[in-house]
């Protein structure tokens, strides 16, 4: 398996483990460094919107100070 899938698998099963969600995890990659993951938390936070994905792009975008993929203007 993939490293970066392989990442995202194991906040999957942590967040499965701790049930604070399904079975769903991400990873976000840039030039080789992680700059999020997260794992489903809709049942924790009771909010339908809180999937793994979500999460992740949020905090990869705190990561890098920008909402876009590119940090020129």
């Amino acid at each position: 398996m993939n490293r970066w899938m392989q990442i995202a698998y194991d906040e999957a099963i942590k967040g499965m483990s701790a049930n604070e969600g399904g079975p769903f995890g991400a990873v976000i990659v840039k030039d080789g460094e992680i700059l999020a993951k997260a794992h489903n938390r809709v049942l924790a936070t009771n909010d339908p919107t809180a999937h793994a994905e979500m999460i992740a792009i949020k905090e990869a975008s705190q990561v890098l100070g920008t909402f876009s993929r590119s940090t020129s203007p």
